[in-house]
């Protein structure tokens, strides 16, 4: 790295991207599909909710669950770039390139993230930088591109 890199890029080059506004959407939704949750089970009368039988219940607990899950890897979605390549986590999924098996990133325009192209022909989405942080999500993509080009010298 120059000497003129910016201040919040440590010297060995690692930088972490992760979704703003995804993960509070996630942590958010969360909370309130749970408040909900215990909400209407706390207000329905007596009678109805002894009608309710333990599967049923477990049922609920299930979905919300499983839509927890899937919000929390929404969430901690991230791509770390550093001197041995990126490392991109999507969800519960990762992936490890190295500088020389990037060819691109694209970012097209209306895309909902960008996606870095490798040698042999893969697209590897970037959840961890979501479109809808605006000039963050730039920042980044013009980031690993300038890597890439260092990588390619």
């Amino acid at each position: 790295m120059s000497s003129d890199a910016p201040r919040d890029v440590p010297a060995d080059g690692r930088r972490v991207f992760r979704p703003v506004g995804p993960r509070v959407v996630a942590v958010v939704a969360i909370l309130c599909l749970w408040v909900l949750f215990f909400a209407i089970a706390l207000t329905l009368p007596a009678e109805v909710r002894s009608q309710f039988t333990w599967l049923q219940t477990g049922t609920l607990v299930l979905f919300l669950l499983v839509s927890d899950a899937v919000l929390w890897g929404i969430g901690r979605s991230r791509v770390i770039a550093d001197d041995d390549g990126v490392h991109v986590r999507n969800g519960y999924r990762s992936h490890h390139l190295r500088w020389s098996e990037i060819v691109d990133v694209s970012f097209s325009s209306g895309s909902p993230w960008p996606s870095l192209e490798t040698r042999d022909d893969r697209r590897i989405m970037m959840i961890g930088i979501p479109a809808s942080d605006g000039p963050r999500a730039r920042d980044a993509v013009w980031y690993l591109r300038e890597r890439i080009l260092e990588a390619g010298r």
